[in-house]
């Protein structure tokens, strides 16, 4: 054996004693090779989920979002609701709202 070392330099490196097949460099994943598949996998979530979600938020999301032309009138019809206004006054504002609609 020893005249093996001795006159091939290499000789690990071709499969005797621990050379790379027999737990050598390339026997196994290692430390790189699970932080690279860890590294794909998130990747390949992030351009799962995005396109996921955005397809969601855009299904889900409804067209009257933010403010509409009917708010204040929905207000005057909660407050008249809750009894803070009474009937003249409801119809007082009422008609100043749908006055004020078609001004514009």
């Amino acid at each position: 054996m020893a005249l093996t070392h001795a006159t091939i330099p290499d000789a690990m490196m071709w499969g005797w004693h621990d050379g790379m097949w027999n737990d050598g460099h390339m026997a196994g994943w290692g430390s790189w090779g699970w932080r690279m598949m860890l590294f794909a996998l998130l990747w390949m979530a992030l351009l799962i989920a995005l396109p996921v979600y955005a397809v969601y938020w855009l299904t889900t999301r409804s067209p009257t979002d933010g403010h509409t032309d009917d708010s204040a009138l929905a207000v005057l019809q909660e407050r008249y609701a809750r009894g803070e206004i009474d009937d003249e006054e409801f119809d007082h504002r009422r008609a100043r709202l749908a006055s004020d609609d078609d001004r514009f």
